[in-house]
């Protein structure tokens, strides 16, 4: 019970953490600002930390956590990136963004392994099902607002402008397809993880509605490389289980869950597939919808005739001047802006920035460290699934949690091809991509004992 009460509070301030700084949270900035915002990050950091160190203190030894060899890589990685920012020296702002490399590296990855390492199965269980059920709950919301959104072709809810982007598509209110499509990808991976741990509850049939429902406004993102990714996850999945717990993949598949899935599916298409009711609700109280409206057909038409969606055209200018960036890379200078019209291959609203995404992990590795910096990277990413991976081949057993990082990483890796998720930054999916490593991590030291 004492041990409980340790994990008790950590495992409630890692969800909070993680919806803190989803895109959602990013809103808030307009009311709170930027300088609240980084308070109430470090604050949270901090005693995420405290908790970790106060509590299981007596079972920290600093000499394992610094000859451990994944920790080490770590620390490797770390130096190469200093040396990299450094050698690109540009402002105060350098320094900046070294320290946040580091804080990322130590807070997310190491004190997470520490953790891990320190609790028992049940605690993990328990970890897991918080962090489904906040990140879950926050997608349900969203999905809510994406829908009214989507049907009213408004996006003015109770008084308020939330966004100025095209309410016709549900992701208005992030204001950016893949922010809201990168949300319900990680949102319905955990509804699953909640469907699964309650298979036997007359309860459960919500918790598929609301995976239904996200997967539907998923769809209407069309937020390809979420949604690819997604699917990824749930075939790696169900191989595992097919191979591992059958009994569990045929409880999932059960008659009664198969009959609920395709009433909460006629339900979802009824709704997005009759567009004659769209903003009906704001003619029926005399306020003004939208003048421009598409159907989910017509967004997904439009997004698959953009192909890469000119995104090829950054990585091939990258390519093209591979020599300016090899040994050092470029830092944060981004030199790429001065190589593309980032209006046409980005965006309007992308007019005069200093920084733009690469679009693809890699490149932006590349780009900002040099090659070196990207194998570290790659080396630090898949230490982990691999050795896991062999350890299981070794046993000749599946471990399932073994198999779940490895899964999880996959699509996360997955998804870097069209996105960046970058270590040392601070986001949603970087939070859990840094999460993941520190979960595995700890089982690398497992199996090492």
């Amino acid at each position: 019970m004492v041990q409980q009460n340790k994990s008790k509070y950590i495992n409630i301030i890692i969800p909070i953490i993680i919806v803190f700084v989803s895109t959602t949270g990013w809103y808030s900035l307009d009311y709170i600002g930027m300088k609240m915002f980084w308070a109430g990050f470090f604050i949270l950091s901090f005693t995420y930390a405290f908790f970790i160190l106060w509590n299981y203190k007596d079972n920290i030894k600093i000499k394992d956590i610094v000859t451990n060899k994944y920790n080490l890589l770590i620390g490797g990685y770390g130096l190469w990136l200093t040396i990299s920012y450094l050698y690109n020296y540009q402002s105060r702002n350098t320094l900046l963004y070294v320290f946040k490399i580091w804080f990322m590296l130590g807070f997310y990855i190491v004190l997470t392994q520490i953790y891990i390492q320190n609790i028992s199965k049940e605690e993990k269980r328990q970890l897991i099902l918080n962090v489904s059920k906040y990140i879950f709950i926050l997608g349900i919301f969203n999905s809510i607002v994406g829908l009214y959104q989507f049907t009213t072709l408004s996006n003015k809810i109770f008084g308020v402008i939330i966004t100025d982007w095209y309410p016709y598509n549900p992701a208005a209110m992030y204001g950016n397809v893949n922010g809201f499509g990168t949300y319900l990808f990680i949102s319905i991976i955990c509804g699953a993880t909640l469907f699964i741990n309650n298979l036997n509850n007359n309860k459960n049939k919500y918790i598929l509605f609301g995976l239904v429902f996200q997967g539907y406004m998923l769809y209407l993102t069309v937020a390809r490389t979420s949604i690819v990714s997604l699917f990824g996850y749930f075939i790696f999945t169900l191989i595992i289980l097919g191979i591992k717990n059958k009994n569990l993949l045929k409880n999932i598949f059960s008659t009664r869950n198969v009959i609920v899935f395709l009433v909460c599916n006629v339900i979802m298409f009824s709704i997005i597939k009759m567009p004659q009711y769209r903003g009906y609700i704001n003619k029926l109280f005399k306020t003004t919808p939208s003048t421009e409206s598409r159907t989910a057909d017509e967004l997904l038409k439009e997004k698959n005739s953009k192909g890469l969606n000119y995104r090829d055209l950054i990585w091939k200018a990258v390519a093209r001047d591979y020599d300016e960036y090899i040994l050092l890379g470029d830092g944060l200078k981004y030199n790429i802006i001065d190589k593309i019209d980032v209006v046409n291959v980005i965006s309007e609203r992308s007019k005069g920035v200093d920084r733009i995404s690469y679009h693809n992990t890699l490149v932006r590795y590349f780009a900002s460290n040099g090659m070196f910096g990207l194998v570290l990277f790659l080396a630090l990413y898949f230490a982990i699934p691999l050795t896991l991976f062999i350890n299981m081949m070794k046993r000749r057993e599946i471990d399932i949690e073994s198999s779940i990082v490895i899964i999880l990483l996959a699509v996360i890796f997955m998804y870097m091809q069209m996105e960046e998720v970058y270590i040392g930054e601070i986001g949603f999916m970087p939070i859990i991509a840094n999460m993941v490593l520190g979960y595995g991590s700890a089982l690398l030291k497992k199996k090492q004992r």
